[in-house]
């Protein structure tokens, strides 16, 4: 009687299982929309100022972490500026973009970039030895971080290709939020 028992349990259980594994039925109709969510939060460029000094006691560089407030991706973009004069006519400042060249008699130095997820770096390089005479000290570098949420992928090449800070204001169509730094 239990080897009956057993018999039909297991192939009531089989055929069960077996019937589940059929075709998809045809798809029903298209549920209602749901009501709208929260809206997320904006997120905009920022850009944050420090202090530099490239000097041959720092083997002419110089790390800046990003401020805890900006948060960092790998698909994000950054940008550095190098402030490089204020005309108190207009009231404007000028800033250019790294990297910059210079041509002097020893050959070309290069002001440069390059950031992670955590810091920015600036520093020199050249195709020859540098020196004391390369130097610079007091500039001031305005980082702009830009997230990948952001722009579009055209949007993002034109920042890339932006030349002053203004132009790049100009091509993501808003202004830049600033953090001071303490």
């Amino acid at each position: 009687m239990r080897k009956t028992i057993k018999f039909f349990f297991a192939a009531i259980s089989i055929f069960l299982l077996l019937q589940g594994c059929g075709e998809r039925g045809p798809m029903g109709p298209e549920g209602p929309r749901g009501p709208q969510g929260p809206q997320g939060p904006e997120i905009l460029p920022t850009s944050f100022e420090f202090e530099v000094d490239l000097l041959p006691s720092n083997n002419f560089e110089y790390i800046q972490p990003i401020p805890s407030q900006i948060e960092v991706f790998s698909s994000d973009v950054m940008l550095a500026y190098v402030f490089e004069e204020y005309i108190a006519e207009d009231d404007l400042e000028v800033w250019r973009k790294l990297p910059l060249n210079e041509f002097n008699s020893s050959g070309t130095l290069l002001m440069d970039f390059d950031f992670t997820t955590i810091d920015v770096r600036i520093f020199l390089d050249a195709n020859y030895t540098l020196s004391g005479a390369d130097e610079f000290e007091g500039l001031l570098i305005r980082a702009v971080h830009i997230p990948a949420d952001f722009l579009s992928t055209s949007k993002a090449q034109q920042a890339m290709q932006a030349g002053t800070f203004n132009d790049l204001q100009q091509v993501i169509g808003s202004e830049v939020n600033h953090l001071k730094l303490d």
